[in-house]
């Protein structure tokens, strides 16, 4: 194996092993948000489903990197690659992108009955966030679904922008007493 080899195999190693810690930090950082969201007492909070999609690819990312750190491994101490090696990184992968999709659905089930534990309502379709694949908005009275001020105010799903909302409709209940 020469320099240029090891090269690319140490690249690779480091691409997959930033990739697998950028990924475990924004699967952490947005189950955090998310859990922040339902055990607020804002009136409409906004859920994405796009983190569902973070374990299996963490999955695959982690057979990706053990077939980068095996194949430096052997390339440094001059010794062959098993030949089954790639037959398990593959499988893994594959079974990384089957996870992604279950991962996916699981995660949304367990928001979705977590929202509605804590007393909210999925809005209705095309009502908020119509340009938000991933994101649904929820709210404890339907009525907010349907504000005007909460859709000018809610057009990417932030937490800046349910507090935003949230602060607003505050001042509104305070004016009307």
């Amino acid at each position: 194996m020469n320099q240029h080899t090891k090269l690319k195999d140490f690249l690779a190693l480091v691409f997959f092993g930033l990739l697998l810690f950028i990924g475990c930090w924004t699967l952490l950082y947005s189950l955090q948000v998310q859990l922040a969201e339902i055990s607020s007492d804002k009136p409409l909070i906004v859920l994405s489903s796009f983190h569902g999609y973070i374990p299996g690819t963490l999955v695959a990312l982690l057979f990706m990197l053990s077939y980068a750190a095996k194949r430096l491994w052997c390339g440094l101490r001059q010794q062959p690659l098993p030949s089954d090696h790639g037959k398990v990184t593959a499988i893994g992968v594959i079974a990384g992108l089957v996870l992604v999709f279950v991962g996916n659905f699981v995660l949304s089930a367990y928001w979705n009955q977590s929202a509605e534990q804590a007393g909210y309502q999925a809005c209705p379709t095309l009502t908020l966030l119509t340009n938000r694949v991933t994101m649904r908005a929820w709210s404890k009275d339907e009525v907010w679904c349907y504000d005007a001020d909460a859709r000018r105010i809610i057009v990417r799903g932030t937490t800046d922008e349910t507090e935003q909302l949230s602060q607003l409709l505050n001042r509104k209940r305070n004016q009307a007493q």
